[in-house]
């Protein structure tokens, strides 16, 4: 085996002789290494960075694979605390929740013992001094290599978080159902519901359709429902008919509610004022439904206009992610292309705010199968902010500027790439889009350093 196992890329091995470890905190690992006094980088096997106490791990794995490694210089600013975490495990076997359970406990009391007396916390302009002072050792802490089971992932972890507002969009309603079902089974929280079943909930899931027909459905087979169910649905909010044995409807409420019809005064104020932000429609009766327990889930739909287009936002108190969420979508958008169709204007993009986005425990697994099959491994979307062509020209990185439609904007020189990225971040707004962009700007600093070729979405020839 290859040494280090964990993060090889990211330390630094100036002697394959060296006995003493460097842990540099947040101080670059690179910095640490451009003190040392070239007389004494032979006796430094390794310099490494610690951002978070949870690297003290990978810290002990590596050293349980190399017993050669008998002393540990540690330096370095420490923005998160993670050095003073490790000396607090050093010292007084603090700590000890954060470290694997697959380390066994005799083996962190060994390492504990052997490097609280050899394990030196230094500031950066005394390391070289130190390693001066430092004989060379051919003593090994341990007698023979261990190598430790990888951590396994826990079941049903929570995964840390924005724990408010998640924002989700595509252009079809079924591709970006994948999306909210990955997110909530990911980041959602257990608790229980007001039904006496478990749930797992997000709070303020954001999702924006921005191409979908309703009258032209875009309907995989993985959707548990056809077109013949959609157009069974359609009627609850595109009219006032409340149906046998039902108290209310959503489209009695947005169409009667107590005699006015609110969906044709949204139209009518638009077409008063195209500028109007009154145009907002309401399903929820103070008088009936404050303490109902089955008081409306979709709460109001609001419409405004902006360049000759209809946009339309959607509150839902209590969204049911897996049984309800598809088809409220696309029931909002016939009502988007409704009122749209009576401006004679564009549709623009549906938001649906979902407060309580959650999906119940008898949908996980069904939920968790769909997403296995049918979900792309990298979402991929245009950025709605645009997008950008990477060259290199006159010794300078060069990214030109597009909009959606493919008109150019502005364009942006550096001589690195961090130059670049501060000047164009507030331009992306999709993750893949910026991990791309991110990638790409690498590559043609490389090339620019190199003085090699760049061509944007090909790999680098050296």
């Amino acid at each position: 085996m290859s040494w280090p196992k964990y993060y090889a890329n990211q330390i630094l091995k100036p002697s394959e002789e060296g006995f003493i470890g460097i842990i540099s905190g947040w101080t670059k690992k690179e910095q640490i290494a451009e003190i040392i006094l070239a007389e004494n980088k032979n006796k430094v096997g390794a310099i490494g960075q610690l951002y978070s106490k949870e690297g003290i791990n990978y810290i002990i794995r590596n050293l349980f694979l190399n017993p050669r490694l008998c002393k540990l210089a540690i330096t370095g600013k420490d923005l998160s605390g993670s050095l003073k975490s490790f000396q607090k495990f050093l010292d007084d076997n603090q700590g000890l929740n954060f470290i694997h359970q697959e380390i066994p406990a005799e083996k962190i009391q060994l390492f504990r013992d052997w490097f609280k007396n050899n394990a030196y916390f230094l500031a950066e302009n005394e390391i070289d001094n130190w390693l001066k002072s430092q004989k060379n050792e051919k003593t090994k802490w341990i007698l023979e290599a261990i190598d430790f089971p990888d951590q396994e992932q826990r079941e049903n972890i929570d995964f840390p978080g924005e724990e408010i507002c998640f924002r989700l969009e595509d252009k079809k309603i079924a591709d970006l159902w994948l999306k909210i079902l990955d997110r909530v089974l990911k980041f959602g929280v257990n608790k229980m519901s007001q039904y006496a079943e478990m749930q797992r909930e997000l709070i303020n899931i954001t999702t924006v359709i921005n191409d979908e027909d309703p009258d032209n459905p875009h309907l995989p087979e993985y959707l548990y429902f056809n077109k013949q169910d959609l157009d069974n649905y359609y009627p609850q909010l595109m009219t006032d008919h409340i149906f046998e044995g039902v108290e209310y409807t959503y489209g009695s409420r947005l169409r009667n509610f107590n005699g006015i019809n609110q969906i044709k005064a949204v139209i009518d104020d638009l077409k008063a004022n195209n500028f109007s932000r009154r145009a907002i429609a309401f399903t929820w009766d103070v008088m009936k439904d404050t303490g109902n327990p089955k008081s409306p889930c979709i709460n109001l739909i609001n419409a405004l206009v902006q360049r000759e287009k209809v946009y339309l936002t959607t509150y839902i108190r209590s969204n049911d992610m897996y049984r309800a969420w598809p088809q409220n979508a696309f029931a909002l958008r016939k009502i988007q292309k409704e009122i749209t169709a009576a401006l004679n204007f564009k549709m623009g993009k549906l938001c649906i705010i979902s407060n309580s986005a959650h999906i119940y425990e008898r949908d996980f697994l069904a939920a968790s199968e769909m997403i296995s099959k049918h979900k792309p491994q990298i979402e991929c979307v245009q950025d709605p902010r645009g997008s950008f062509v990477i060259n290199i020209n006159n010794n300078k990185i060069i990214a030109e500027h597009f909009s959606p439609d493919g008109q150019f904007i502005q364009k942006f020189e550096g001589k690195n790439r961090k130059e670049i990225q501060h000047q164009i971040h507030t331009f992306i707004s999709e993750i893949p889009h910026a991990l791309d962009l991110g990638s790409e700007l690498m590559k043609a600093e490389i090339a620019l350093d190199k003085n090699i070729p760049y061509v944007q979405d090909h790999d680098i020839k050296f």
